[in-house]
């Protein structure tokens, strides 16, 4: 920010001080303790667990965050004086277009594998836990994703599951050691991953569990699972 956008701000932030009218402090101390009653009741400073009216999903505020940031696209605008010289443009969008990988939570997870039967990875994941194999392995699955994009198939459904949050569901899925991927299909757990693979040779391992590919020399030696996905 130069000196010209400096003055600006606080030009405006002094104008926005002068709207604001004075509050005259009440000196009586019973209407006080009124007006101090009336604001715990309007907005009250701690919260029921038990509440039934308190939304299974608000990540302990009430609200979610999602709800404000609906299908957003910021685009990079580069200024005429932009020393960089690189020519790509940077886009980020959010819910208007297709993930690869949906995160999913525990009120999500049988309505996701009951009601839908179709084949379905589910990364377990954990943010504390080897952090960078557990993003270097969700960066791995997304793009093959997109290598089955490309073939012109449709791609099974892969869905994150943070073990940091959703204790219960990585318990009853018996995750102990993350990153761990799960291949699922018809309510069978067909195999578990728990070594990092290249996006290549993922690819390749959904051919074979869905699309009847040949086996990938990395599933060599493991047995037909039948295991069946945990309900919560």
């Amino acid at each position: 920010m130069d000196e010209d956008e400096r003055r600006e701000w606080r030009r405006k932030i002094r104008d926005v001080i002068k709207m604001s009218p004075d509050v005259e402090e009440e000196v009586d101390p019973v209407e006080r303790r009124q007006k101090m009653q009336k604001l715990l009741a309007d907005y009250p400073l701690v919260v029921d667990e038990e509440d039934p009216d308190w939304p299974e999903d608000a990540d302990g505020r009430g609200f979610n965050l999602d709800q404000f940031f609906n299908k957003i696209s910021i685009k990079n605008v580069k200024k005429d004086d932009d020393e960089n010289d690189d020519d790509n443009e940077l886009v980020w969008q959010d819910d208007d277009y297709i993930r690869p990988v949906k995160d999913l939570t525990t009120a999500e997870w049988e309505e996701t594998v009951y009601k839908d039967i179709s084949p379905l990875i589910v990364l377990v994941h954990n943010r504390y836990k080897r952090p960078k194999e557990n993003e270097m392995v969700r960066d791995e699955l997304e793009k093959a994703i997109h290598i089955i994009w490309n073939c012109r198939l449709p791609s099974p459904r892969c869905v994150a599951i943070d073990a940091v949050v959703e204790v219960d569901l990585v318990s009853a899925l018996k995750v102990s050691v993350f990153p761990e991927l799960i291949f699922t299909k018809a309510g069978k757990i067909l195999y578990r991953e728990k070594v990092s693979r290249t996006a290549d040779e993922l690819s390749k391992m959904m051919a074979f569990f869905y699309y009847g590919a040949a086996k990938p020399p990395c599933l060599s030696g493991i047995e037909n699972s039948q295991e069946l996905i945990p309900t919560v």
